[in-house]
């Protein structure tokens, strides 16, 4: 019987992320193979606020407010109202497929038989930066509509309230731009108008002001998107003296921890009796140790205290066997030095081993010789980026956006 992964729809957020740990499985450097992820999602989420790494492209931050504004327009009831979407979501990527910048549009493979919609690999997006008002998931929101709908008639017959505290209700921020003229069934694209860039400039200020992403997008510098990891831009005159100790601790965690899944690889290359592979993590961990010796300084006084104060304000839980592992890791990093944690017969190489078996059990690579055998090679090795490749698309967008006069935008 093959293997499923499964959840009770209550909580949009914990759906999302099982959703984004289905695809983080399609990337080998980017597997979470020692527990790591608690913390990598907590930068994430601190840096980058509303992003995903399942998301494409920034038009559907609009495109799927507008295919439900109409929904509501319409007065679809709950009992339709998951059906509709359904295929106005897919006639609407149908449409985006014909485009001539096609890159990041749903259902380019899939088409029609496309699983994941724009509107639940969004939904959270929509909610973080404002852009959705209701604050449950979409199953909800489909339930919501019948009495959404007997609600707002309600209201409506009230005596007008002239200091404007008895609005309508809503499900959707009051300031989302129109849709250009014909849509659903013309003008639909990939492209942001200048307006539409704007909104969604100033709903990433409004809501997160701190962020990484609101430093980003305000300065719409499109030079910023060429740093290949978010900590290049600490030395911005917007980053606050705050974000920029968190993007020093986030490049040091990111940094020390790969040495740990570079570790795990080689000995995995080493149990398989591998030649190339050895050679070849030999090589990347040299590299690895040559990169922390230069950050001696860096590390000599920096603590995990700011690490774990991050995790526990994203509201994220972090057991004590993860915080163990990786204070371990850190203090025999800075005492012995990154050369001694990859000779033969390390407390490292144990600590590695102890950390596998611990989350794996009977599936454990380093014990289970069949769970051996079927490893690809290479799994987890990728340095932490905490979503700064799927959001430099995003803000590659607005910035396009906001570049671009209105002539331009006729057709977006």
């Amino acid at each position: 019987m093959g293997s499923t992964l499964a959840w009770l729809d209550y909580s949009e957020r914990d759906r999302r992320r099982a959703l984004e740990v289905i695809d983080l499985f399609r990337e080998t450097g980017t597997v979470d193979e020692l527990g790591l992820a608690g913390v990598r999602d907590s930068y994430s989420d601190l840096f980058f606020p509303g992003t995903s790494t399942i998301q494409t492209r920034a038009c559907y931050f609009l495109l799927v407010p507008w295919t439900f504004l109409r929904l509501e327009r319409l007065g679809k009831r709950s009992n339709e109202a998951a059906a509709w979407t359904r295929r106005e979501e897919l006639r609407l990527n149908r449409r985006l497929r014909t485009g001539d910048d096609t890159a990041g549009v749903f259902g380019i493979q899939a088409g029609d038989a496309l699983k994941r919609l724009p509107s639940e690999v969004y939904w959270g997006g929509l909610g973080s930066w404002g852009i959705r008002t209701f604050s449950g998931h979409m199953w909800a929101y489909f339930r919501s509509l019948d009495s959404f709908y007997s609600r707002r008639h309600q209201l409506r017959d009230t005596p007008h309230d002239p200091e404007g505290k008895r609005a309508l209700p809503a499900n959707w921020h009051p300031h989302i731009p129109s849709p250009p003229s014909g849509f659903p069934y013309k003008s639909v694209s990939v492209a942001l108008r200048p307006q539409d860039a704007a909104y969604l400039r100033d709903r990433i200020q409004a809501r997160h002001a701190e962020s990484l992403l609101a430093v980003l997008a305000s300065r719409a510098v499109r030079a910023d998107l060429a740093a290949d990891r978010p900590w290049r831009h600490s030395a911005l005159a917007e980053v606050s003296p705050t974000l920029r100790e968190h993007l020093r601790d986030a490049r040091l965690f990111a940094i020390c921890m790969q040495g740990a899944a570079l570790l795990y690889n080689l000995m995995l290359s080493e149990k398989q009796g591998h030649g190339g592979r050895m050679e070849t993590y030999h090589a990347e961990l040299a590299d690895w140790v040559a990169e922390v010796q230069g950050l001696r300084s860096d590390l000599a006084d920096w603590q995990l205290d700011g690490v774990w104060s991050v995790v526990r304000a994203k509201g994220r839980s972090l057991g004590y066997p993860t915080q163990s592992f990786v204070t371990r890791w850190i203090d025999d990093l800075k005492r012995d030095g990154p050369e001694a944690l990859v000779r033969q017969h390390s407390a490292a190489r144990a600590l590695v081993r102890e950390r596998e078996v611990q989350l794996k059990r009977g599936r454990a690579r380093l014990t289970n010789a069949r769970h051996l055998e079927l490893w690809g090679g290479r799994s987890g090795t990728g340095r932490m980026a905490y979503r700064w490749g799927a959001t430099k698309v995003l803000l590659k967008d607005i910035i396009d956006g906001l570049e671009r006069s209105e002539g331009d935008a006729g057709n977006a």
